[in-house]
């Protein structure tokens, strides 16, 4: 190599060993000082593209078991309130069977479902109030669609809205089940709404006060759980409201039952969905008598029945009445039991999903600290490796730098 003073090799190239050692000190500092292993791009741009995947995994899981823990909590606060229903309904039992004792009077029958109607609404009561976060848990409350025909439909002096009093309407049928109910008139001054079947219901309206002109008036079929509304233009009475609607038809059809969902896992697939299904205990609304909750809606029908039975005044048939009732509180009681079975069923089974995701979400976890994370050990050793090739080539560089001064000993 000739020896010149322009261009100093050694020097040049002591300078780039001492680039690369401060390059390779600076990013030990920075994995150190960070605990990552990847603080850019440049460091791994594969494993950050793998991390961050693991990353959104890691986030849906552990998102998914809080989910869960509120499920649990929700099932939690509708099995509380199904258990106490139930507590009621063993009470109406024991009520019920007393009342088919023919050693006591009417009188002391009509105490006894005094009581039992007591219960009765305390059970709507907890069905309408058990909410979790606004969320109704047992009054199922779906839509159903309504609309009414028939020969007065459009008249103003008749039915102008037809609404929903509950929402309990042929809840047990199929989607898209379709119940018609046609309106009709036992008597002077009633209204009979009923489906052809077991489902009706008869309003008295001849003590109904006049509506006057601009006014308006509803009827609540409460045990159809059907709200028909009345305009009055030029003044009706209760009477003529009850002739005007006989013939019309109110038609409602159901939607599916709405559910409570809740994604169990980092997918959005539908085997990660847990779906809490709403479900109704009211026994103040209508119901298929053959499927679903019926048993609830036949409860409400039948302490109906033993009130008329005991105003009837005759033994035979309270008694006949009360031992019917008791049948049915025992339908109803199967029925809370299938319910609750069913929450601690989904109960145990979040439990056992919560348990998975939890180790999944650790074992991710774990994967990505092996491509993220600083291992310390190594770190450090590179550390101080990068020290002292920083130092020896900080050396070299000073030594480099004087070789030129050798050429002054030719010039002398």
């Amino acid at each position: 190599m000739p020896t010149v003073i322009n261009t100093n090799l050694a020097s040049l190239y002591a300078q780039g060993s001492l680039n690369n050692a401060q390059n390779n000190l600076a990013t030990s500092v920075q994995r150190l000082s960070s605990g990552l292993r990847i603080n850019s791009a440049k460091d791994d741009a594969s494993g950050l593209a793998v991390a961050q995947n693991m990353q959104a995994q890691i986030n849906g899981i552990n998102q998914s078991v809080r989910n869960l823990t509120d499920a649990t909590g929700l099932l939690q606060v509708a099995d509380t309130a199904m258990s106490v229903i139930q507590d009621m309904l063993l009470r109406m039992k024991q009520l019920s069977t007393q009342g088919y004792n023919g050693s006591i009077s009417n009188d002391q029958r009509q105490n006894l479902l005094d009581e039992v109607k007591a219960l009765n609404t305390q059970i709507n009561n907890i069905a309408t109030s058990t909410k979790y976060n606004g969320n109704t848990l047992i009054n199922q409350s779906s839509a159903p669609t309504l609309n009414i025909s028939g020969k007065n439909a459009g008249e103003a002096t008749t039915v102008t809205t037809v609404a929903l009093t509950y929402s309990n309407i042929n809840v047990a049928k199929a989607a898209n089940a379709v119940n018609t109910y046609t309106a009709s008139s036992p008597s002077a001054g009633k209204v009979a709404l009923s489906n052809g079947g077991t489902l009706t219901q008869t309003l008295d309206l001849a003590s109904l006060p006049s509506v006057a002109a601009g006014g308006s008036v509803t009827l609540n079929f409460d045990k159809l759980g059907i709200e028909v509304s009345f305009v009055a233009p030029d003044g009706i009475t209760g009477t003529e409201i009850a002739d005007a609607m006989v013939g019309d038809t109110i038609v409602t059809a159901v939607g599916a039952a709405s559910s409570l969902d809740f994604m169990a896992g980092s997918d959005t697939g539908v085997s990660n969905l847990i779906s809490v299904a709403k479900i109704n205990t009211r026994t103040d609304g209508s119901g298929d008598a053959t499927v679903g909750h019926a048993a609830m809606t036949v409860l409400g029908t039948q302490i109906t029945a033993v009130q008329s039975a005991i105003t009837g005044g005759v033994s035979a048939t309270i008694a006949t009445a009360f031992q019917t009732l008791g049948t049915n509180v025992d339908s109803a009681v199967n029925q809370v039991s299938n319910d609750r079975s069913v929450f601690g069923a989904q109960m145990n089974q979040i439990a056992y999903i919560s348990q998975n995701l939890t180790s999944q979400s650790t074992n991710v976890q774990n994967s990505k600290s092996s491509i993220l994370d600083t291992d310390f050990a190594a770190e450090t050793a590179r550390l101080t490796k990068g020290q002292i090739m920083q130092q020896a080539a900080t050396a070299m560089l000073a030594q480099a730098n004087q070789m030129p001064n050798v050429i002054l000993s030719l010039l002398k």
